[in-house]
C-alpha cells in the first residue's frame, strides 16, 4: 500500500516532467539561425529546460512545414515577413501563430579586400543579374559579361556573384529589390551563382576569387571586415545605423514566428519568444546585438517583448 501511495504522489510531476521535457523545435532562415541557437543556448543554462533545436533550412521551407501540421515546429525564424498564401496555409491547417519582429539585418554585397572597389546602385545590379532588362525601352535578353560593360568606370572584370538560393529569404528580398519592367527571372548563363546556406563558405570562396562577388548578412560581414569590403549600394554604406533607419537600400526585417495553439509545451513556447525579444537579448546592448543583430529601435522593442510576455495558450490571431 505504501508503495502504491508513492507512486500516485509522483505520477502527476512526473508526467508534467516528461511533457515539457521535450524540446521546441524551430526551423527557417540561415541568416536568423545563429541568433536563434544562441537564444536556445541561454535558455537551456538560465530557465534549465530542454534547449530548443535549431534548424536552418531557408525561410520558404522553414515556413511551409510550419504551416503543414499542428504537431509540427513550434516556430519558424524568417528573413521575410510570411506571404499571404502562406498564411493561408496556416490558417487552414488550423494553425494559430503570432509573428514578432526581432530585428534589422542588410544584403551586403562583398568582395575581396585586394579588389578594385566600386559603388553599385539598384538599377546596375539588375543589369547585372537579371534574365532580362529594359534597353532603349525595350526588353531584351541581358548581353551584359563583364561590369565594365554595365559602366565603363567599373573594373574590367566578368560577373560572377555569389548569391542566395531559391529556398532563403535573402533570395525574396533581393528579387523583391531588383525586379524591373522585364521580369525578376535571374541569369542562368553561369553569371550568378546559387551558393550554399553557409555563408563562411561564401566568404572563402570570395577571398580566394579576388574578382567575384558575394551576398552575405550583415553580422557575417562585421566578422569578416578584414577580409573582405562592402559595395555601396545607391552610394549608401551598409552600417547598422543605416540598415537601423532604412537608408541602406537593401536593408530587411527578421521575425520570429511562434504558434499559439493550446499544447503541452505552450510554456515553453513563451518562454522562448519572451527570450528572444527581452531586452538583454534585443535591445541597444544585448547579446544578439553583439553578434551582429541590428536592434530595433527602444520603443518597437518594448512593444514587441509586451506582446511576448501577454501569449495565452489557445490564443486566436
Amino acid at each position: 500500500m505504501r508503495i502504491i501511495k508513492l507512486i500516485s504522489v509522483f505520477l502527476p510531476s512526473l508526467t508534467y516532467t516528461v511533457c515539457n521535457a521535450v524540446p521546441l523545435r524551430i526551423v527557417g532562415s540561415s541568416a536568423v539561425f545563429p541568433f536563434a541557437a544562441t537564444v536556445a543556448e541561454h535558455l537551456k543554462y538560465k530557465d534549465n529546460i530542454p534547449a530548443p533545436i535549431v534548424e536552418a533550412i531557408g525561410t520558404g521551407a522553414g515556413v511551409k512545414i510550419f504551416c503543414e501540421d499542428l504537431n509540427g515546429p513550434d516556430g519558424a525564424i524568417t528573413s521575410r515577413p510570411m506571404t499571404k498564401s502562406e498564411k493561408k496555409k496556416c490558417k487552414n491547417k488550423g494553425i494559430t501563430f503570432e509573428e514578432f519582429k526581432i530585428g534589422q539585418d542588410g544584403l551586403i554585397l562583398i568582395q575581396s579586400q585586394k579588389s578594385t572597389g566600386f559603388s553599385l546602385s539598384l538599377r546596375k545590379l539588375a543589369h547585372a543579374l537579371l534574365e532580362n532588362i529594359s534597353l532603349h525601352n525595350k526588353c531584351t535578353e541581358n548581353p551584359y559579361m563583364l561590369w565594365s560593360d554595365i559602366d565603363p568606370t567599373f573594373p574590367h572584370y566578368k560577373i560572377r556573384v555569389l548569391g542566395p538560393a531559391p529556398t532563403s529569404g535573402t533570395y525574396d528580398v533581393l528579387i523583391e529589390k531588383i525586379s524591373g519592367p522585364c521580369g525578376s527571372l535571374l541569369r542562368q548563363d553561369g553569371t550568378y551563382v546559387e551558393a550554399p546556406a553557409n555563408e563562411n563558405l561564401i566568404v572563402q570562396k570570395i577571398v580566394r576569387s579576388p574578382k567575384s562577388v558575394g551576398i552575405i548578412t550583415f553580422s557575417f560581414f562585421e566578422q569578416n571586415k578584414g577580409k573582405v569590403q562592402a559595395f555601396p549600394i545607391n552610394r549608401v554604406e551598409p552600417s547598422l545605423l543605416t540598415i537601423q533607419n532604412g537608408t541602406y537600400p537593401l536593408s530587411r526585417p527578421l521575425f520570429l514566428y511562434m504558434k499559439t495553439n493550446a499544447s503541452s509545451n505552450f510554456a515553453t513556447r513563451k518562454t522562448y519568444a519572451v527570450e528572444f525579444t527581452s531586452d538583454s537579448a534585443i535591445g541597444k546592448n544585448g547579446y544578439l546585438v553583439k553578434k551582429g543583430l541590428i536592434p530595433l529601435r527602444k520603443q518597437e522593442q518594448k512593444i514587441v517583448s509586451r506582446r511576448a510576455q501577454d501569449l495565452n495558450p489557445g490564443e486566436k490571431k
